[in-house]
């Protein structure tokens, strides 16, 4: 494995709130959800240029109507917990710097969206903060370092990636113990004997999980300049930001180390945005709780829990842009669709109907004419 200086990767960062209105940028991660449901995000975005990577190779056919999408040329085979989904990610972050104009660049997925006013997020991102995420450090936080340590110290589906993951089940036994935070969630807690202590089992997984994250034994690129951090994927961050994370990614030994996790996208952003120096803000997003290893689907019981968050954008909501609840949370929270606002599929009658909508067939776009 090709080894590199994390210094090299290292920089300080000065910023200054932005004077004049924002130029966004939001990227799009799309593959199998509607395309109904992907314009009407971009349209509730409006003016704003929504940037859509499409996996073409899940979905052929892929029409948008919205006239603020742009869609990432040549974009790679994604897919759950597949690396082509980094490979995507940083695809579409190369684009947009080489190609738009922009301050602030949002990432989303398919099934988000927005629950407060848009010129809210613009007022919050010209701020003097460098990028808004949440994480954890993997290091300084055993039930992190139990729960995903053997995920972020072991090449998936090696031998000692599945020793460690048994160890990781062992450790935690019948702890019931959970921890939503920073838009992933955590099991908490250890194996216990009938005196209340430790399980001798569960110390020898936590003295091994421990020796594993130093590198002399893990063989891994975490140092102590390179600490290792897990949150969410769903980042925004300003220009500047977006172009040293870019940059650090195309670093010898980074690609080559990660592609190898289960999930990297999850160590990758954040231990790059913390390295880089970016100041940071909390994440932009409300992330519903965790079914499992995905996040759940946000219900109409859940309406007052998304106004009361300081969050500017939620998921994971229905696939279906006809959802009632999709369209309450655009108009109530978001504020859309009132009178002389800007069209939005399942708000607006005909708003189904813009025109010329473009058109993509295995990755070729065109105007309908």
């Amino acid at each position: 494995m090709q080894r590199f200086d994390a210094d090299d990767l290292r920089m300080p960062v000065v910023t200054s709130p932005i004077q004049m209105k924002p130029g966004i940028v939001f990227v799009v991660m799309s593959a199998v959800h509607r395309a109904g449901t992907v314009d009407q995000l971009a349209q509730a975005l409006a003016p704003h240029i929504v940037l859509v990577h499409h996996d073409f190779s899940q979905t052929p056919a892929f029409g948008l109507a919205a006239p603020n999408v742009r869609f990432v040329p040549d974009p790679r085979r994604t897919g759950w917990a597949h690396f082509g989904f980094v490979d995507g990610i940083f695809h579409s972050l190369r684009h947009a710097l080489e190609h738009l104009d922009f301050d602030y660049l949002q990432l989303l997925s398919p099934t988000c969206l927005p629950i407060k006013p848009l010129r809210h997020f613009e007022a919050h991102v010209s701020g003097g903060v460098e990028a808004h995420f949440s994480c954890v450090d993997l290091l300084a936080d055993r039930d992190a370092l139990m729960s995903v340590g053997w995920r972020a110290f072991t090449p998936s589906g090696s031998l000692r990636h599945r020793i460690m993951r048994r160890l990781s089940v062992e450790y935690f036994g019948r702890s019931a113990g959970r921890r939503e935070l920073a838009g992933i969630w955590l099991r908490s807690g250890y194996a216990t004997n009938g005196r209340g202590s430790m399980t001798l089992l569960a110390r020898c997984a936590l003295a091994a999980t421990e020796a594993l994250s130093r590198p002399a034994v893990g063989r891994h690129v975490f140092t102590g300049q390179f600490r290792p951090w897990y949150g969410s994927t769903w980042f925004g961050a300003r220009r500047q930001a977006v172009a040293r994370i870019v940059e650090a990614f195309g670093a010898p030994g980074v690609r080559d180390y990660f592609s190898r996790l289960l999930i990297a996208d999850e160590f990758l952003i954040p231990t790059l945005l913390k390295h880089v120096g970016a100041s940071a803000g909390p994440s932009n997003h409300y992330v519903h709780t965790f079914d499992e290893a995905h996040p759940g689907q946000v219900g109409e019981a859940d309406l007052e829990r998304l106004k009361a968050t300081p969050a500017f954008f939620a998921r994971k909501f229905a696939d279906d842009p006809g959802a009632a609840l999709r369209r309450r949370v655009l108009r109530e929270l978001a504020g859309i669709g009132g009178p002389g606002s800007t069209p939005v599929a399942g708000l607006h009658p005909g708003a189904d109907r813009v025109p010329e909508p473009v058109l993509v067939t295995a990755g070729c776009s065109t105007r309908q004419r």
